[in-house]
């Protein structure tokens, strides 16, 4: 099919309007683009900014996800010690109740044993103040018994002196009639 002549005159009329108008159209989108350029340049620029600001965010995120499990370490990790600090206080704490129990026996024992010395010490003031009375006396009893073994040596030297004396031999005979006579008295 061919087409008809007079749409073939008008053809040439038909393209040289269209191609005007797509001439006008290429230059309102090079406007556009002239327009568009710098703004695509800045949404560009822009874009570049937003993709290193992500990227540091991301490496800061991570660094953030370092930091956070390193905190959560150290978190456990303090735990950990809060409850062994908390259980050697909860036994310090016994040992030192056991400490205060035993001070305080010691104490009641001591208290007892002050008493128990202060007994014994007045019980020994008074044998000690018994002890000298009875040094005493028996100073006086050793001098006593002292004059008299001297009484008693000097009375048995007069004694053996009388009996080694002539008239008591003599009279030895009256002496022992006295014995047989006097064993016969009712």
């Amino acid at each position: 099919m061919k087409p008809a002549p007079e749409a073939s005159a008008d053809l040439p009329t038909r393209l040289r309007q269209q191609l005007i108008l797509a001439q006008v159209r290429i230059m309102e989108l090079e406007d556009v683009r002239d327009e568009l350029g710098p703004r695509l340049a800045a949404l560009e620029q822009l874009l570049t900014q937003a993709q290193t600001l992500a990227d540091q965010k991301t490496d800061e995120a991570v660094h953030l996800e370092r930091v956070r499990a390193d905190l959560q370490q150290q978190l456990d990790h303090l735990r950990h010690m809060q409850h062994v600090t908390n259980q050697a206080l909860e036994e310090a704490r016994a040992a030192l109740a056991a400490a205060e129990g035993r001070e305080q026996n010691l104490v009641s024992e001591t208290g007892r044993l002050t008493k128990l010395v202060a007994e014994k010490a007045d019980l020994l003031r008074e044998l000690n103040a018994r002890h000298d009375t009875l040094a005493q006396r028996l100073q006086l009893t050793l001098e006593e018994s002292t004059q008299r073994l001297a009484r008693l040596n000097t009375l048995e030297a007069e004694q053996r002196a009388m009996k080694a004396s002539r008239s008591w031999r003599w009279t030895a005979w009256l002496r022992s009639l006295e014995r047989a006579f006097g064993e016969r008295r009712p």
